[in-house]
């Protein structure tokens, strides 16, 4: 019986995790769809998202396009209100350390959708031909913890020519610039990597890769 306990010591949390690590991917998988979703139908409205008007503001922008094709049950919209993000200095990158993400500033439109999952929306720029005008953060199960980057934590950018893409598939603000694997498991800055990592290139390397191998 001990050395069954003992052994049951050593694999059940190593099952937990992977559990709930495949949770987490399919809750990006789900909210990746659904904004797919969201754009092609918003693109049936108003043509292709290069033609749309990204002088606009965050809650305009966000009325006029996005929120008819969501099934939002909780709106908190552009203000500063943690009843659908979590807020400042509640968030870690995949390396433990505590991000500087700020959705709970104004810059921000938060909701949750009816399957749980919470979104933060915000336009990057005023000027018309920035290269992705638009970013959408997703935690896949909410406000629930761990609230981590590559972990339930992601980030997708609306790019003008190439619509909605996974952060860590296109960067540097140039639609012709693919990451490469070296850069999406960097041991610094983007990469999805927990041994210095800030874990933003795990959205593309987790849908590319349907699992998290990190």
């Amino acid at each position: 019986m001990a050395i069954i306990g003992v052994v049951a010591a050593l694999t059940i949390p190593a099952v937990i995790t992977k559990v709930t690590q495949d949770q987490y991917v399919v809750g990006l998988k789900k909210a990746y769809n659904t904004l797919k979703s969201v754009q092609r139908e918003a693109e049936q409205e108003n043509g292709p998202v290069s033609n749309w008007n990204w002088t606009l503001g965050v809650t305009d922008s966000f009325n006029n396009y996005f929120k008819p094709h969501f099934d939002i049950l909780k709106d908190c919209g552009a203000v500063t209100d943690n009843g659908c993000f979590h807020g400042l200095n509640e968030t870690k990158d995949i390396s433990g350390n505590v991000s500087a993400a700020h959705w709970d500033t104004i810059g921000w439109y938060k909701f949750i959708t009816s399957d749980g999952i919470a979104y933060a929306y915000a336009t990057t720029s005023a000027t018309p031909d920035a290269s992705y005008p638009a970013i959408f953060s997703v935690d896949v199960n909410g406000k629930k913890g761990p609230n981590m980057i590559g972990r339930d934590i992601f980030q997708f950018n609306v790019f003008k020519k190439a619509g909605l893409k996974p952060f860590g598939v296109l960067a540097d603000h140039d639609e012709n610039i693919k990451i490469t694997t070296d850069e999406l498991n960097a041991a610094s800055g983007y990469g999805c990597n927990s041994k210095g990592g800030e874990g933003w290139y795990c959205a593309a390397k987790v849908l590319a890769e349907g699992a998290m191998n990190y």
